[in-house]
């Protein structure tokens, strides 16, 4: 008796837990129900709860909650093609809660637009117990669109700039704000837009005088996306035309300079392009001829020719020592070549600049140092350090953008880009303001003044590749400027 007890006893536990199994797998009773119908359809989250429209729809993560009669029969919620999660506690005779998936089944992101086959698009496609499927037209959006990066800042009218992001699709136009948040230009001219929404092109407007920078808006099919307010900072360069014989507002002599040379430019730098003669191999016309941004009228270069090397630093925290063979070329963004007596960028007042636009409790990861830069020859090993007091690393950021894409530097670049470094990739300025920046960017402990620069490592390795010697590495840049870098919130339909 004992022992049959037992045996029924281990059965019923195992039928309990195959129900369990068809319940969870199916989310509802294994009965027939009526036909099911949706009158209702809610975005549903802790943080918001309001009535959509199907004809507007919403983004794909979104939770919904769909209101009705017979939900209890529910068996399968495909969205756009990919089923959705059904959880039995979300789910009554009359209403259901679930999230539009952003991936199906085989772990593909779902499809929207014209990715998506005509059977699914747009659709809530219900399944139910003893009745044909239902299907409730429900526009389904990508993910917000998103602007991670724009190619040029400071582009020329009528050339060509590449941004970046996700789930830019059907791009329509661009439009560019001011700091009052007011259009002052947009342009419909777009080009290459990535399938995927990773990207498109879009050609430069001209730009009222009145035009001091802000951020840019791509308006698509799938929403608004904004870049960081960094575009067009013209008024916040502080290092231009390298030149003593010129002051043009950009920047001016030193007064406490051992000599007569203007706030611009150390050692270590040619003035204009080297010479064909003298370097046939060096492109002799930068690229002009294209349709993206054009050279500066002037820049300099990083080391002086293809193939000089000047004298190894040796950095004080001892992370490069003289004879390790690191460092290619080392320029200053202040005067007397970084010689310990030149005057700070803050103190001369060039670091505030953008006083209207940052104060000194603006935090570091809220503005960014940029310049423009254009690198002919390959480039596939090293760094470039911007750097600022005495060269040590944690005063350093590093700018290596082959590594992550290493395709569109391994043959040369094919026209100029704009860097854009906020300050809090700085190790000793992370969770910083910019008062610290200006309190240590002035003067060292013993008083001495400290010096911003550039440093050129050729040989060290980055993000974990392997590193090898270049004899003609060089550099080409200009436009070096401290910009705002805050992305503006965009209202969001998504919880």
């Amino acid at each position: 008796m004992k022992k049959f007890l037992y045996i029924f006893l281990l059965v019923s536990i195992a039928a309990l837990g195959f129900s369990a199994c068809v319940h969870d797998d199916d989310g509802i009773d294994t009965k027939n129900y009526g036909p099911i119908t949706v009158s209702k359809v809610y975005q549903h989250s802790a943080k918001v709860i309001k009535e959509l429209d199907p004809e507007v729809g919403a983004r794909l993560g979104t939770n919904l909650r769909l209101e009705g009669k017979n939900f209890k029969g529910i068996k399968k919620i495909l969205v756009n093609g990919s089923p959705a999660y059904i959880n039995p506690n979300m789910l009554t005779e009359t209403s259901v809660i679930f999230r539009i998936p952003s991936y199906d089944a085989k772990n593909v992101d779902t499809p929207t637009g014209d990715d998506c086959a005509d059977e699914f698009r747009d659709k809530i496609i219900i399944s139910s117990n003893g009745n044909p499927d239902y299907v409730f037209p429900f526009r389904v959006m990508g993910s917000a669109p998103s602007i991670t990066s724009v190619s040029h800042t400071l582009p020329n009218e009528g050339s060509w700039v590449t941004v970046k992001g996700g789930s830019l699709k059907g791009v329509v136009k661009v439009e560019f704000y001011n700091d009052n948040d007011e259009v002052v230009a947009e342009t419909s001219d777009i080009r290459n837009e990535d399938a995927k929404g990773k990207g498109f092109q879009f050609k430069t407007p001209a730009f009222p005088d009145s035009y001091n920078g802000g951020y840019i808006m791509a308006k698509t099919d799938n929403g608004d996306a904004v870049s960081a307010n960094f575009f067009w900072r013209v008024k916040n360069i502080f290092l231009s035309k390298f030149y003593e014989e010129e002051d043009d507002g950009l920047y001016k002599k030193n007064p406490q300079a051992t000599n007569t040379s203007y706030y611009a430019w150390g050692s270590n730098t040619s003035g204009n392009m080297p010479d064909a003669e003298a370097y046939p191999d060096v492109p002799a016309v930068f690229p002009a001829e294209g349709d993206g941004p054009k050279n500066p009228a002037i820049f300099r270069s990083m080391p002086d020719y293809p193939g000089s090397k000047v004298p190894v630093l040796a950095l004080s925290d001892g992370e490069h020592s003289a004879d390790g063979g690191a460092c290619i070329a080392r320029a200053c963004f202040n005067s007397d070549a970084c010689s310990g007596r030149a005057l700070g960028m803050a103190e001369a007042g060039y670091l505030g600049i953008g006083s209207d636009l940052f104060t000194t409790a603006t935090a570091c990861e809220n503005i960014a140092i940029q310049f423009d830069y254009f690198i002919p020859g390959p480039w596939d090993s090293g760094r470039i350090a911007v750097t600022f007091v005495d060269a040590g690393i944690k005063w350093m950021a590093n700018f290596h953008p082959w590594t992550k894409d290493p395709d569109a530097y391994k043959n040369g670049m094919t026209e100029w880009q704009t860097a854009t470094i906020p300050l809090s990739d700085f190790p000793n300025f992370a969770g910083q303001t910019y008062g610290f920046v200006l309190k240590n960017t002035i003067k060292g402990t013993n008083g001495e003044y400290a010096c911003q620069g550039m440093i050129a490592f050729y040989n060290d390795d980055c993000d974990g590749i392997s590193a090898h010697e270049y004899d003609n590495f060089i550099m080409y840049w200009n436009n070096l400027r401290l910009v705002p870098y805050v992305t503006k919130e965009l209202e969001e339909e998504e919880e």
